[in-house]
């Protein structure tokens, strides 16, 4: 069932619960669709200007993760930030070992947004180098959008990885949907 249909998250307000039903549908939309990637799946692209999965994955996991630290008042690592300029490289990592992390960070996410409440809603926090002034509400919604927009694409490029692949006669899961 998708996570809106669930109602409310108890114990939390109604913008907080907004938000985490859209992160849990943002984990629902990852899983489902990186669900028995094989090696090559994960780096395959149709053309070179393309994004492969994994790339998208740790994008997602990477932005939103400096996204939520934008949200809470404090600027990204240098490290965290540096990660971002490289998000997209093909390095032909583990793909499982990047799902993995995404999840990780997508957890932080959660947390961070647990912490956040209606008091921080309004607040205006810096953004990017350039410190651009943001309300809290506006990064998070960001932060999501963003998120669920690259997801799309992981959806697109598996749909065509197991068509086009399968049609080389490589064996792919039944039908997603």
């Amino acid at each position: 069932m998708d996570p809106f249909l669930q109602g409310d998250v108890q114990g939390v307000d109604a913008q907080r619960s907004a938000w985490l039903r859209g992160l849990e549908h943002l984990e629902q939309v990852l899983a489902r669709w990186t669900d028995g990637l094989d090696a090559d799946g994960y780096w395959w692209t149709p053309a070179d200007e393309l994004n492969p999965i994994a790339s998208l994955v740790r994008h997602i996991g990477g932005s939103s993760l400096r996204l939520l630290r934008y949200a809470q008042g404090t600027m990204p690592t240098d490290a965290l930030r540096q990660e971002g300029a490289h998000d997209f490289d093909r390095t032909g990592t583990d793909g499982a070992a990047v799902y993995a992390l995404c999840r990780d960070r997508l957890r932080e996410v959660r947390q961070g947004l647990l912490a956040l409440g209606p008091a921080d809603y309004g607040l205006v926090r810096e953004v990017g180098r350039k410190r651009v002034p943001v309300r809290t509400t506006i990064i998070v919604q960001h932060l999501l959008e963003h998120a669920h927009a690259h997801a799309g694409q992981v959806v697109v490029m598996r749909k065509l990885y197991d068509v086009l692949e399968g049609e080389a006669g490589v064996s792919r899961p039944a039908q997603r949907g």
